[in-house]
C-alpha cells in the first residue's frame, strides 16, 4: 500500500459526509498530509469540515494530523484573498449561542430552533446508507499485578439499504488503531504481561457471501430504524419519551439511564435519516429525562467541537454530543465521574462518532 493509499483510506474513514474533493484538491490534500506527518509539525486549522486523518491506518502508532474538506458549494483556492479569509473565519452566532447556553432547556431550545431550518433528506431514490463509525475505548488486560488499561480505536464502515434500516449489507472493520497505555503505570504492566494490544486487525462482513452465518435483521424499531418506522414515531416529546421508556422496561434512576442511552443510540444510529421534526422531538425528549445536565462550554469528540447533554448514574456519565453548527449528532461519550476499577475520575472510557450519507451502490464512498 502506497502513502497515497493510506491517506485515501483515512479520508474515507474520517470525512464528515461531505462531497469528495476534485482531483486537484485531493492531490493538494494528500501532499499536505504526507508533508505534515513526515515532519510531525503542528497541523494548521482551517475553517470547514474537519477530518482527523490518522497516519496509523496501516501502522498502529503514529501522530494524527488535521486537514480540511470543504462543504458543498464552497469555492476554495490555494491562497484565499484576505477578504475571503475573513469571510471564512466569520463566527457562527447561532453556534456560539448554543455553546454558551448554561442549561439543558436553554441549549435544547436553541438547537431545536436550528433544526427547524433544516431540510429532510430525499430518500425517494433509495440506495444505501453509508456509515463511518469511529470508536475509541478503554480496554483491559489481566495479569499477576491486576488490571492494566489501554486505549484503542476501531473504525467501521457500514452499508445498509436505505429502506431497510441500519442492518448492514456490507461491513468493514479495522481494530487496534492508535493503541496506547492509559497511564505510564499501565504501560509497565502491559509490557510485563506481554499483551499484544497494539496488533491491528481487519475484517469484512458480507451476509450475502455467507448466508448461513448472516444474522437475521431486527424488525423495524428502535434497534433497526427504517425510514418508515421513523416516520411513524410521534413528534410530541412526551409521547416519544414514553416510547423510549417502554422500550427499556425499567423504572428508577437506572431506568432513566437506559432511556437516555436508548434515545442517544437512536440519535446516532439514524442521524442522517431523522426528519427535522423527529430530531427536534428526540432532543426535547432527552431533555425531559430526570437527572440530565448540560456539560459547560464545549467538548471535543475526535477533534470535532460540540455541546454535550449528559446523564450520570453509578459513577458513569453518558453524554450525547451535538454539533452546534448543524444540530446533528456528532456521537456520544461515556466518562467516569468517580474512581472506577482503578481508573481516575474524568476518564473517557468510550466515545464514538458516526458520519453518515446516502450513496448509490453497495461499497460506494
Amino acid at each position: 500500500m502506497t502513502e497515497h493509499d493510506v491517506v485515501d483510506t483515512a479520508l474515507r474513514h474520517y470525512h464528515d459526509a461531505g462531497p469528495r474533493p476534485d482531483p486537484a484538491d485531493l492531490a493538494r490534500i494528500r501532499g499536505t498530509v504526507l508533508a505534515r506527518t513526515a515532519t510531525a509539525g503542528r497541523p494548521a486549522r482551517l475553517r470547514g469540515v474537519s477530518v482527523a486523518v490518522a497516519a496509523s491506518v496501516v501502522v498502529a502508532a503514529a501522530a494524527a494530523t488535521t486537514i480540511t474538506l470543504w462543504p458543498e458549494h464552497t469555492t476554495t483556492t490555494a491562497s484565499p484573498s484576505p477578504s475571503a479569509a475573513k469571510t471564512l473565519a466569520r463566527p457562527d452566532a447561532g453556534a456560539e449561542a448554543i455553546t454558551a447556553a448554561g442549561s439543558v432547556p436553554a441549549t435544547v431550545d436553541l438547537v431545536v430552533r436550528r433544526v427547524a431550518n433544516a431540510s429532510p433528506l430525499d430518500l425517494s431514490h433509495g440506495g444505501y446508507l453509508y456509515t463511518a463509525d469511529r470508536a475509541v475505548s478503554v480496554q483491559s488486560a489481566t495479569g499477576l499485578d491486576g488490571l492494566a488499561y489501554y486505549v484503542t480505536e476501531d473504525v467501521t464502515e457500514r452499508w445498509s439499504v436505505v429502506g431497510e434500516g441500519t442492518a448492514p449489507k456490507l461491513m468493514r472493520t479495522t481494530r487496534g488503531l492508535n493503541a496506547h497505555p492509559l497511564t505510564p503505570a499501565d504501560g509497565e504492566k502491559l509490557a510485563r504481561y506481554g499483551t499484544a494490544y497494539t496488533k491491528v486487525t481487519t475484517s469484512t462482513y458480507e451476509p450475502s457471501s455467507h448466508p448461513k452465518l448472516a444474522e437475521v435483521p431486527s424488525p423495524p424499531g428502535l434497534a433497526n430504524p427504517t425510514p418508515t418506522y421513523l416516520a411513524s414515531l410521534p413528534t410530541d416529546p412526551g409521547r416519544l419519551l414514553a416510547i423510549l421508556r417502554a422500550s427499556v422496561g425499567q423504572d428508577g434512576p437506572n431506568g432513566d439511564r437506559q432511556v437516555f442511552k436508548a434515545g442517544t443510540a437512536l440519535a446516532t444510529s439514524a442521524d442522517a435519516l431523522l426528519p427535522p421534526g423527529l430530531r427536534a422531538a428526540l432532543y426535547q425528549a432527552l431533555a425531559q429525562v430526570p437527572g440530565v445536565a448540560r456539560i459547560p462550554g464545549q467538548v471535543d469528540l475526535a477533534g470535532r467541537p460540540g455541546v454535550a447533554i449528559a446523564h450520570t448514574y453509578d459513577g458513569k456519565r453518558t453524554e450525547i454530543v451535538i454539533d452546534p453548527a448543524t444540530s446533528r449528532t456528532l456521537g456520544y461519550r461515556m466518562v467516569t465521574t468517580a474512581a472506577l476499577d482503578g481508573m481516575a475520575p474524568g476518564t473517557v472510557v468510550y466515545s464514538a462518532t458516526k458520519n453518515q450519507k446516502l450513496v448509490e451502490h453497495l461499497g460506494d464512498l
